[in-house]
């Protein structure tokens, strides 16, 4: 997902806490379902319930990854559930629920997209991925704190976004797991070395804009050798404003804003939705 901080937007309505169904539970399941499931990023968040789960799973485990969210859903009473296929090398689930004004949103990538180049595939997060204490499979911290960074610790012009390095505790991840810190690093190909003087330059409490703008650099100038890369990135900013399930989740913080059946009539003309 898109997250709004990623460009240092604040979020139109604060997400609604609470206890919530259990995600440690859909977790779990998907540990043990599909061995090339993770998460990536922002768990915590989701399990203090004002979140969602990101996650990377290879094209052809999505079904079993979706079957597993639909029985989660409806064992927890919510629902409807829709799926989304309009966000580039992105799924989105997304459950409703009677209870809060925000759905439960669990995203699955098969190909991470960073300046118009890919950052990611799902097999490449594998070695780096660690049993979390609590049953479930998980991107360790060091690596996950280096991710974060780019995606929601800094703005495209090499400044620090403030909000984001705090909300998502990226300098504690960083500092948490060094040894992982310099594995992600490695995802990051020739801007390895640049990233990782960027990572370190903020463990110390420092930041290196010129480190940041160096892999920015790297990046862009490999995007012009993808330019299936490149369209998606266009054919996301475009399908945002025409989804309505990608508008909640990037525009809205996961809120519909208006009557669910209303909604979910609208929806169901271009998506798959489950009530059962």
């Amino acid at each position: 997902m898109t997250d709004p901080a990623a460009t240092g937007e604040e979020p139109s309505q604060p997400p609604s806490a609470g206890t919530g169904p259990d995600w440690l539970i859909l977790l779990r399941r998907l540990t043990e379902a599909t061995p090339r499931w993770l998460s990536w990023k922002n768990v915590e968040s989701a399990l203090a319930g004002v979140g969602d789960i990101d996650s990377v799973a290879p094209r052809e485990d999505w079904d079993r990854v979706e079957m597993e969210f639909r029985r989660w859903a409806f064992e927890h009473g919510l629902g409807p559930v829709v799926v989304c296929p309009h966000a580039p090398f992105l799924l989105h689930l997304v459950a409703l629920s009677s209870e809060r004004p925000e759905f439960y949103e669990l995203d699955v990538n098969r190909r991470k997209v960073f300046l118009g180049s890919t950052l990611f595939l799902p097999e490449d997060l594998l070695p780096l991925a660690i049993m979390d204490e609590r049953g479930f499979r998980r991107l360790r911290p060091g690596a996950e704190g280096i991710l974060k960074l780019v995606q929601n610790g800094m703005l495209r012009d090499g400044r620090p976004n403030l909000r984001g390095l705090a909300s998502k505790g990226i300098p504690e991840s960083l500092r948490q797991d060094p040894e992982g810190v310099g594995g992600g690093a490695r995802l990051f190909g020739p801007a390895a070395d640049a990233i990782l003087r960027a990572a370190r330059a903020l463990m110390e409490g420092d930041w290196d804009r010129r480190a940041l703008l160096e892999m920015e650099g790297w990046f862009l100038a490999r995007a012009v050798t993808e330019p299936d890369s490149v369209r998606a990135r266009i054919r996301f900013r475009i399908n945002v404003r025409r989804c309505p399930v990608l508008s909640a989740v990037v525009l809205n913080r996961r809120r519909i804003g208006e009557e669910p059946e209303t909604w979910v009539r609208r929806v169901s003309q271009t998506h798959r939705v489950y009530t059962s």
